[in-house]
């Protein structure tokens, strides 16, 4: 049993570290680009607001929840639709995309396909129609 917690503990640790380094990455990317950009990034994104779902799809396809974490306070500022936010959510596949991405390329391509354009049809009817954004803005 002392064995079985061992491999279990180690196994955890050892995915944690792997996932959160790459999510640090990821936000770390994204904090570097805006810092070169002098906050333009941010900015241009504001005013696009026709690519808002688009850039929120494209972040969210980024393995891990990198997409998420730097959308997320975009939303809460004011910057990003709450389309944008739906979007990026839809497309993520979260930790789950390192195992797909490296077993089974063509499927995750498939799905990062698909995972993409639903996000994108889903950001842009919740920008169109405020589906669920009144009750969550008030």
């Amino acid at each position: 049993m002392s064995e079985m917690l061992d491999i279990f503990v180690a196994s955890v640790r050892d995915g944690y570290v792997q996932v959160s380094a790459f999510v640090a990455v990821t936000v770390l990317l994204f904090s570097l680009v805006q810092h070169w950009t002098g906050g333009a990034l941010v900015e241009r994104l504001s005013d696009s607001e026709r690519v808002q779902p688009l850039v929120g799809a494209a972040m969210g396809l980024t393995p891990g929840c990198g997409g998420a974490i730097v959308m997320m306070p975009l939303y809460v500022r004011g910057t990003v639709s709450f389309g944008t936010v739906v979007s990026t959510l839809v497309a993520t596949a979260g930790d789950s995309a390192f195992v797909i991405l490296t077993q089974a390329p063509l499927a995750a391509a498939t799905s990062y396909g698909i995972a993409f354009a639903s996000a994108v049809g889903f950001g842009y009817a919740i920008d169109a129609w405020g589906l669920g954004v009144e009750r969550l803005d008030r």
